[in-house]
């Protein structure tokens, strides 16, 4: 696989390229605090297809961006990536964030996709008292370590961590790297500031499996096929051969078997 870095409304945008022949690729994009590695492991059946492992603005090698932003300027940004590598039409597999740029930029341009993969997407906006701790959160970033600790603990279920303790660890260092204005903009875009996505939902064109974990905290969603799997928020890593048969249902949806 091959890094190369693409120039958005977004800043510098770190992608990983498995230059597969099929003629349906894979693109694949992360949710808030991880990083392009959380859907390498899970890919592996898919070699031989172009698979395309995109670092979410601000996360991974991508730049910071430097000023405020919305969930609208990722999809246009997803778009930008796939005019730059020269794809017409793909398969977008997402993760929480991933899954709500997925879901936008699918509404704007259904023709570009043929299926979506929408693992753990938040789609009500936030409000009440799950809106007032993610803003003393936002707060909080200013201590990353801390920070992180109380993000993995809301992410992940308890028996993940409680079985691997380094996950905790690795998302501290993700987040050490980021300034703490970067990482309050992103819970601002991402959580406070997104819009209810039922209604972008029930208009969605573009055939797509929503995927939830056993003790998520998202919802189902209405309207679209759901399936729930063991975990938590992070289903790539807590479920990983579930969402590996997951991501095979999704290209028979787009009419291309694995």
């Amino acid at each position: 696989m091959k890094e190369q870095f693409i120039m958005t409304s977004l800043g510098r945008i770190s992608v990983l390229l498995d230059d597969g022949a099929t003629d349906m690729p894979i693109i694949y994009l992360h949710g808030v605090f991880m990083d392009k590695t959380l859907w390498t492991k899970v890919s592996s059946p898919f070699k031989g297809r172009m698979q395309v492992f995109v670092d979410m603005p601000a996360h991974g090698s991508s730049d910071n961006i430097g000023h405020d932003w919305s969930l609208n300027d990722c999809a246009e940004m997803l778009i930008r990536i796939m005019d730059e590598l020269n794809v017409q039409r793909c398969v977008v597999i997402g993760h929480s964030w991933g899954s709500m740029t997925a879901l936008r930029a699918a509404i704007q341009f259904p023709d570009r996709f043929a299926a979506l993969g929408l693992f753990n997407m938040p789609f009500r906006r936030t409000k009440g008292l799950s809106r007032i701790i993610f803003a003393l959160q936002k707060s909080m970033t200013i201590f990353p370590a801390f920070f992180a600790k109380q993000a993995a603990k809301q992410l992940y279920s308890p028996q993940l961590l409680e079985k691997r303790p380094e996950l905790i660890t690795q998302m501290q260092a993700r987040l050490s790297k980021r300034p703490a204005k970067e990482i309050a903009r992103t819970i601002k875009a991402v959580i406070l500031e997104a819009e209810d996505a039922v209604s972008l939902i029930q208009n969605l064109q573009v055939p797509a499996i929503a995927v939830i974990g056993e003790t998520d905290y998202v919802g189902i969603p209405p309207k679209l096929e759901f399936l729930t799997v063991s975990g938590g928020h992070i289903s790539p890593q807590e479920a990983e051969e579930e969402a590996r048969n997951i991501i095979k249902r999704v290209l028979e949806l787009a009419g291309h078997a694995a």
